[in-house]
């Protein structure tokens, strides 16, 4: 039988030989084609790989070949699991003609000219999402189709052009936190109410968005040099989910370049426009995104204009061990040619325009026991203010270190299996950043008259700030829309609960400073690191198992503490100024939440015909103590009180999700 299966993969690498020279696009971020190939390269098979993702779809295919033609090293289940993946590839990426007549069975209609080496691809993928409590009844429904243009112009050129439209009823009650992301890109809408477009989630009702992800690839040298421009999933390390980039990331538009620049160097770099999402908040907590108003002139008090710049060096020290360095920077649209330029170190460029910018940087490394295990490990910082014993460092709260490590174990069972065991701390005041304020306007209290007591003013922003003699307070409505009163009594200098507007006393004047610009380390409101809140901790154990005839499944735990002494909220910055009154950090001393996350998942890829179901269950557990003093509580997360441990919280959610034509 072994014979069959040897001549079978056989004659799939001979007929796809001139098949996938030229598909350079990318190989989604999240597909199973990875996980071989972590196996595959644990255990000898191919030769080390690059931790940035995703890969060309010409890359995946010549490493899946690789594997497959050391059949002795395979079982008869590895075997007919890569030929599959290959098949699936060459199918969804390839250039072979299919007609009319095949269009029920593949999802599209594909012609290409082999002289030219010219030919695109038309078609449909469709998608559905169902997520549901078994306790509260609450869910979550996710609805896609997406129409799509991809092919190739010439040897070296890949393209993809599509269109998506979701449907979605979203509600972030039946996910982990850590786990809930929103699909739809810019805003959503009501099309049986006008447009209208919801503020807040869970969403009450079906809403309508878009989907896209244009890419333009161009591999030169052999697959050597690889340009992208796109938006696109990427996830950049050796992680299940990495602390810069991370694979749970919204997508952004970007330019990528990745250079192998010798077998054993490769340098890889990014520069791209952030996105917003339309959104005031989740289940009352701030959204990081501008809200799109009615009017015009709200776009002058957007916020989050964002660029993204990252690069990362990867050395093979040796045959098994390779060393990586990385780093990246957040910053406001302008013209700036020191970050684009692909060479420049952005550390040394912020702190030459003034270090207005939010830069992360760091190390990791991965190690290949071979045919054993694979360890792994990365520590990367936004701050470093203390250098000392690494006691001394670790404590300091202006050193804002991330930490995660990991190990990987190949299992000997079913097809390319796996054991993942990963452990991530991110510390206070991580992807965290200080506002951008700017003067927009003074009350100068000597225009009042013997008989006032009150005086308004409007600032640039467009706001009214009102000054009360009587109360000694200055009003003011926020961007939200809530009211609040700064008691101006006392002191020089004041700021808003949430530390974006300040009043600073001048002579007799009370000088407004608001916000213009935020560097948080977000796209489109949610995290470009690893998802987690700062100053919370992960441990996960994740196994991810293949079997026949199409059959893969995913068993993983988790468990995370937050700890709530200072900086464990996104929009939370250190007040430099009274840098050395924060205490040393105490994380299980103040922790004040603790999730346990146990989820099991099924997935049937049928043979033959381009449809996937998956399915699964997970159980959550959620304990806590409140935060009694949220009103006191100051902007950087400073003077956190909390009351009694409450009993765990118990969920059983159930998952269900159909692809076609994928």
């Amino acid at each position: 039988m072994k014979r069959v299966i040897v001549l079978m993969s056989l004659v799939v690498m001979i007929t796809m030989g001139s098949v996938f020279a030229a598909q350079h696009t990318a190989v989604p971020a999240n597909h199973r084609a990875y996980q071989i190939l972590e196996v595959a390269q644990i255990r000898g098979l191919i030769e080390n790989q690059t931790a940035v993702k995703p890969y060309s779809t010409s890359k995946v295919i010549s490493l899946l070949t690789k594997v497959a033609k050391q059949t002795d090293s395979l079982s008869n289940a590895e075997i007919d699991d890569v030929n599959s993946l290959i098949t699936e590839l060459q199918a969804s990426y390839g250039t072979s003609d299919s007609y009319a007549d095949q269009l029920f069975s593949t999802g599209y209609l594909r012609t290409f000219d082999e002289e030219k080496a010219l030919g695109a691809a038309f078609g449909i993928t469709l998608g559905t999402q169902q997520t549901v409590s078994l306790v509260t009844k609450e869910y979550d429904s996710r609805n896609t189709v997406v129409a799509f243009m991809k092919g190739d112009i010439g040897k070296n050129v890949s393209f993809n052009m599509d269109f998506g439209l979701v449907l979605d009823k979203l509600n972030n009650r039946v996910f982990l936190p850590s786990e809930f992301t929103i699909p739809g890109e810019g805003f959503y809408m009501r099309l049986t109410e006008g447009g209208n477009p919801p503020s807040s989630i869970p969403f009450d009702k079906l809403n309508t968005s878009l989907t896209l992800s244009p890419e333009l690839a161009v591999s030169l040298f052999d697959g050597d040099l690889l340009l992208r421009w796109g938006s696109i999933k990427r996830d950049w390390g050796p992680g299940l989910n990495n602390l810069m980039l991370s694979g749970s990331a919204r997508s952004f538009d970007g330019i990528d370049i990745s250079v192998n620049l010798t077998h054993w160097l490769r340098y890889s770099v990014i520069n791209g426009s952030l996105g917003k999402f339309s959104l005031r908040d989740i289940d009352g907590q701030p959204f990081l995104s501008d809200y799109y108003g009615g009017s015009k002139e709200d776009k002058a008090n957007y916020t989050y204009n964002n660029n993204f710049s990252a690069h990362r060096v990867e050395l093979d020290a040796t045959k098994n061990l390779t060393l990586s360095i990385f780093e990246s920077t957040i910053w406001q649209k302008r013209f700036e040619l020191s970050y684009l330029n692909p060479f420049a170190i952005y550390m040394f460029q912020q702190n030459s325009l003034g270090d207005i910018d939010d830069v992360f940087a760091g190390l990791d490394f991965s190690y290949t026991l071979p045919s054993k295990a694979r360890l792994y490990g990365a520590m990367a910082m936004n701050e470093m203010n203390v250098v000392g014993n690494p006691i001394t460092m670790l404590k300091a709260p202006r050193n804002m270190f991330a930490f995660q490590a990991g190990l990987v174990v190949p299992l000997p069972i079913g097809s390319f299996s796996s054991m993942t065991l990963q452990w991530t701390y991110i510390g206070p005041f991580v992807y965290t950043h200080y506002p951008m304020r700017e003067f927009t306007g003074a009350i100068d209290p000597g225009l009042l008259d013997t008989t006032e007591t009150e005086i308004t003013i409007i600032s640039d922003q467009g706001r009214e700030f009102t000054y009360d003699a009587t109360e000694q307070t200055v009003t003011f409505t926020q961007k939200g829309g809530s009211e609040e009163n700064i008691d101006v009594s006392e002191g020089s200098t004041w700021y808003s609960k949430d530390g974006r507007t300040m009043v600073e006393k001048t002579g007799d004047q009370y000088l407004i400073y608001e916000t213009y610009a935020e560097t948080f380390y977000v796209n489109k409101g949610e995290n470009l690191g690893y998802p987690l809140n700062p100053n919370s901790q992960e441990i996960l154990l994740q196994f991810d198992l293949g079997f026949p005839k199409g059959w893969t499944a995913q068993l993983q735990g988790k468990y995370q503490a937050r700890s709530g002494q200072y900086g464990y909220e996104m929009y939370q910055y250190m007040y430099y100024p009274e840098d050395h009154l924060y205490p040393e950090k105490d994380f299980w001393g103040n922790v004040f939440n603790h999730k346990l996350s146990v989820k099991a998942t099924g997935t049937k890829k049928f043979e033959g015909t381009p449809i996937s179901i998956t399915a699964s269950y997970q159980f959550l557990s959620e304990w806590d103590r409140p935060i009694t003093n949220e009103e006191d509580v100051f902007f950087d997360g400073r003077f956190t009180e909390f009351g009694p441990w409450s009993d765990a919280e118990l969920d059983h959610i159930v998952q269900v999700g159909v692809r076609i034509f994928f």
